[in-house]
């Protein structure tokens, strides 16, 4: 009987420890919980970005598969975005060229092509959401700004088609051809054959589909 009251004497003894314990755990879980829940954010925002990459690498696949398809030097997506907002609290409608895979020899112009006001070219992307974008001759481009622009880039002649997403315009997708070495299959589309044009826009809607 003795033992059992000093069993007891000393498991009343270790409660006042145990408590003692279970709040200073409980202190540090909360002292640490920003750290804990910033560790958790960044793996989180590396897993966001590791998949973007993978899915960046795809598109970029399916462009330099569309470059050697079509004998072109470029091949590029524009993306529309939001640009500042006006008084009236409406956007300031933009595009960027957010992809770009090019020939051996041929130069990059993505970087350059950010962030350009849409309504600059407007008479152009009416044109690409026409289907009527695709010429041999740079020259024939009735949107004189966008001409200039295209001869400035070097380029002789493009095709282009615009990309939807749930009855949103959301993309253009082309390709350029810089050099003259190839412009059979541009001519064919050009000369609105039919079977040569939705081949090519099949394919630029394919890619458009990796879009996140």
């Amino acid at each position: 009987m003795e033992k059992m009251k000093e069993l007891l004497l000393v498991i009343r003894s270790f409660k006042g420890w145990v408590l003692v314990l279970m709040f200073f755990s409980g202190f540090l879980w909360l002292f640490n919980k920003p750290i804990i829940d910033y560790a958790e954010s960044n793996i989180a925002t590396k897993d966001l970005v590791l998949g973007n990459i993978k899915n960046d690498l795809l598109i970029n696949d399916g462009l330099s598969e569309l470059l050697d398809n079509t004998s072109a030097d470029r091949a590029y997506i524009f993306r529309f975005h939001n640009g500042v907002t006006y008084y009236t609290g409406s956007h300031k409608s933009r595009m960027s060229c957010d992809y770009e895979v090019v020939s051996r020899g041929i130069s990059s112009e993505a970087q350059r092509l950010q962030n350009i006001p849409t309504a600059l070219y407007i008479d152009w992307i009416s044109e690409v959401i026409a289907n009527r974008m695709i010429h041999p001759d740079v020259n024939k481009v009735s949107d004189s700004r966008a001409r200039q622009s295209l001869i400035q880039q070097g380029i002789k002649g493009l095709a282009v088609m615009p990309y939807y997403r749930e009855g949103n315009l959301v993309a253009l997708i082309g390709v350029d051809y810089v050099t003259t070495k190839d412009f059979t299959k541009l001519k064919g589309m050009h000369l609105y054959n039919e079977t040569e044009k939705q081949i090519f826009k099949l394919k630029t809607q394919r890619i458009g589909d990796l879009l996140l």
